[in-house]
């Protein structure tokens, strides 16, 4: 009878993360926090931190995360305000500019003078190496929580708003520019061209560009009538989904081929119905699987404790390098104080890439399991603080309504 339950044994799985995020969402909105901070809490108490009740690790729940950070950009994509969009470029570039630069720079220097202990053996030169991918690390930012808080605050159309989504766009492909460079000068095996990087990264923009025009222009003039309502939001799941994959084949990543995907379809009127239509059986299923499984992929054993002076100066220097690095862009670009700040706490969440990269680290021996650890705590800290301190920095600004049309 029970024979061949084991293959099924998924769904078991997924019906435990969907019910801890049914529970942790409706926990953290009983004190009033997004829903999202209660979900990745309850994925840290799941997972192997603490009860190990649920494999972080399933190939199954990986993917369906993926699919949920890709259906949640698409769907701010699709409430971006186009024509705030293009006025926030020189801003979102300020943002970024400064959300690269400072983390780095803090990231590389105060490991470097303070902590070379917990640097891999070496000369002082490869020590500089060590500590400046320790830098590239902290470069990284993953909006896909402030995202999520943004919409249930309504101010993803605010001016603050797209500047997050803006900078965090261009501070991605900076940081994958970086990132190649310092992994050519660490390792100089590597076989990773910078100007071929380059060149993938603007043929994508361009193609994103000429489908995106195509795309909008095209459903506009020529999709009307029951016909094209009832194959829209299937034809909108192509779109995002196709983008999103072709940007992972020029080195980009799928979220933002999701994000452009979701802007193209901005501009046509069935932008209403899509939104409606997607984030109806997203957010029931896949978003909240990804929000749990960033909670299942914290792995902090007591070992932290014996350095944990060190992981905190990390965490402490991530958080801060954003917070002052993307407030100062948000600054010079004609933000009050305080819409700066919350750009700057917009900034500050790490996810996946941040641990990708960190991983990639210690399997090439450029950093120690000691700063493994400690991005890992950066991850969890920063997907933590930031859902509260955006609700309590947007208290009392006016909701911002984008979503019109179908």
């Amino acid at each position: 009878m029970w024979a061949h339950a084991g293959e099924y044994e998924f769904l078991l799985q997924l019906a435990i993360l969907l019910i801890a995020a049914s529970i942790g969402g409706w926990l953290a909105a009983k004190i009033s926090m997004p829903p999202v901070l209660g979900q990745i809490l309850v994925g840290i108490l799941i997972g192997p931190t603490v009860f190990n009740l649920v494999d972080g690790n399933n190939d199954i729940i990986h993917k369906i995360s993926q699919i949920g950070v890709v259906f949640l950009m698409f769907l701010a994509g699709l409430e971006t305000d186009l024509k705030e969009l293009k006025a926030s470029g020189k801003g979102a570039s300020m943002i970024a500019l400064g959300g690269v630069v400072f983390p780095l720079a803090l990231g590389t220097f105060v490991p470097l003078y303070f902590f070379t202990q917990y640097l891999p053996a070496g000369t002082e030169s490869q020590h500089f190496m060590y500590a400046l991918y320790i830098g590239t690390i902290l470069t990284a930012t993953s909006v896909s929580i402030s995202v999520s808080v943004l919409r249930d605050i309504k101010q993803m159309g605010s001016r603050q708003g797209v500047s997050i989504l803006g900078g965090a766009i261009i501070d991605d492909v900076v940081g994958i520019i970086l990132l190649a460079i310092v992994s050519g000068m660490v390792n100089p095996n590597s076989h990773t061209s910078v100007l071929q990087l380059m060149i993938n990264i603007v043929s994508f923009f361009i193609l994103s560009i000429v489908i995106g025009t195509i795309v909008s222009k095209g459903i506009t003039r020529f999709a009307q009538g029951s016909v094209w309502r009832d194959r829209i939001v299937t034809f909108a799941i192509i779109l995002c989904f196709t983008l999103a994959f072709a940007a992972e084949l020029f080195s980009v990543a799928a979220i933002t081929g999701a994000y452009f995907a979701g802007v193209a379809l901005a501009a046509t009127p069935y932008r209403h119905r899509v939104v409606n239509k997607i984030q109806s059986f997203a957010f029931a299923l896949f978003t909240p699987i990804f929000f749990v499984s960033i909670g299942l992929s914290a792995v902090i054993t007591s070992d932290i404790v014996k350095y944990l002076g060190y992981a905190l100066v990390i965490v402490l220097l991530a958080i801060g390098g954003k917070i002052i690095g993307c407030g100062l862009g948000a600054r010079l670009s004609g933000f009050s104080g305080k819409h700066s700040m919350q750009i700057g706490i917009g900034m500050i969440a790490r996810a996946e890439v941040a641990l990708i990269v960190a991983n990639q680290g210690l399997k090439s021996h450029i950093i120690t399991n000691q700063t493994f650890t400690s991005v890992v705590l950066l991850v969890v800290i920063s997907t933590i603080v930031t859902p509260p301190l955006l609700k309590i920095l947007f208290k009392g600004e006016k909701p911002v309504e984008v979503c019109s049309g179908e």
